[in-house]
């Protein structure tokens, strides 16, 4: 994975901690889980609890306002408020967006909502199903909303894939930029809760909370700005044993490429089960400081390894040192990089 030369120009994020990058920064650096309440199920047939953390009501300042945004999801939302404060945090207007700009989107589970929504109506009586809803099911749809909200005239495309498949979007983005197919590339990651993947993680563990939100990355060639220095990965594996394997190999790689303090920001939930593997590949060496948004935020699916990035590049700009970024994933492969200032 080539990442030379290609900084992160500006960040932007929406989470359970709040509509901003700076909510985020200070809920995890205080460490303290956020509250979580109920997700309903329809029809409440759940005998066992099921918590989720959503993202408060957005503020006045925060509320979009164009054609395409009036039925979009809560998907779209996040990511537009994201992308915008990733732009004005790289000194651009997010109302008259630069030349050249392209998106890369990545998500997991996609438009829940709406999607959940119209399969019911199509249950319930499939000759009334609303055909206004289903364009919002579809994958696609909020980087296209996005697109047009900021009238991006650059290469537009969503990825599908697992939490860490981010880094997947970063290697096409820098890809884009040294070809010249745009000049800079919003790089985003967003997903919105709804009581089906949250009852779903509780298969995985009953006490993993479900949670939500955008992290948005402006990437550019030069310009000022944290670069993505070093990527370990993608190490691919097929179970869960695997994964426990591979993550020493992990850590040994990135850290040999790490000198003198550093902060680590890991994917540990605070579950031991999940974490133990994890938390003993990277306790080979002393840390300035160990970040775990999962523990307070819960886990956000595919925006999750977003919101790390993020919090990452604001770690390495406040303390001018290096940033590890643990991303051992859950499904196919583990990731892991180095941020420098």
């Amino acid at each position: 994975m080539n990442m030379d030369k290609i900084c992160i120009r500006g960040v932007g994020a929406v989470s359970s901690a709040g509509w901003n990058a700076a909510a985020l920064h200070e809920a995890v650096r205080a460490g303290r889980p956020l509250p979580a309440q109920t997700c309903a199920r329809p029809g409440d047939g759940r005998n066992w609890p099921c918590e989720s953390r959503f993202a408060p009501a957005s503020p006045p300042e925060k509320v979009a306002r164009h054609p395409r945004l009036r039925r979009s999801s809560a998907i779209t939302r996040y990511s537009v408020a994201a992308a915008m404060e990733a732009l004005a945090d790289a000194g651009h207007d997010p109302a008259a967006p630069p030349s050249g700009l392209g998106i890369l989107f990545v998500m997991m589970n996609g438009c829940v909502n709406y999607t959940g929504r119209f399969y019911h109506e199509v249950l319930q009586n499939p000759a009334q199903a609303s055909p206004l809803i289903f364009p919002e099911t579809v994958f696609n749809a909020p980087a296209s909303h996005l697109a047009s909200f900021l009238g991006v005239d650059g290469a537009v495309s969503t990825l599908v894939g697992s939490p860490n498949s981010i880094m997947e979007a970063l290697d096409t983005a820098a890809f884009w930029i040294r070809s010249g197919i745009v000049e800079e590339c919003l790089v985003l990651a967003a997903e919105e809760c709804d009581w089906l993947s949250a009852e779903a993680l509780t298969y995985y563990h009953p006490k993993l909370v479900a949670s939500e939100g955008a992290g948005a990355l402006l990437l550019a060639a030069g310009g000022g700005g944290p670069r993505v220095s070093e990527v370990t990965g993608p190490l691919a594996y097929l179970s869960w044993e695997e994964r426990c394997g591979l993550l020493p190999e992990l850590a040994a790689r990135t850290l040999a490429r790490v000198e003198g303090p550093a902060t680590l920001i890991n994917d540990r939930t605070g579950i031991s089960k999940i974490d133990h593997a994890e938390a003993a590949a990277w306790a080979v060496r002393p840390w300035e400081a160990v970040l775990s948004p999962k523990h307070v935020l819960g886990e956000s699916m595919g925006a999750g390894c977003a919101l790390q990035l993020v919090l990452g590049t604001l770690a390495a700009r406040q303390t001018q040192r290096p940033v590890v970024i643990s991303m051992p994933g859950a499904n196919t492969a583990a990731y892991a990089c180095v941020l420098e200032p």
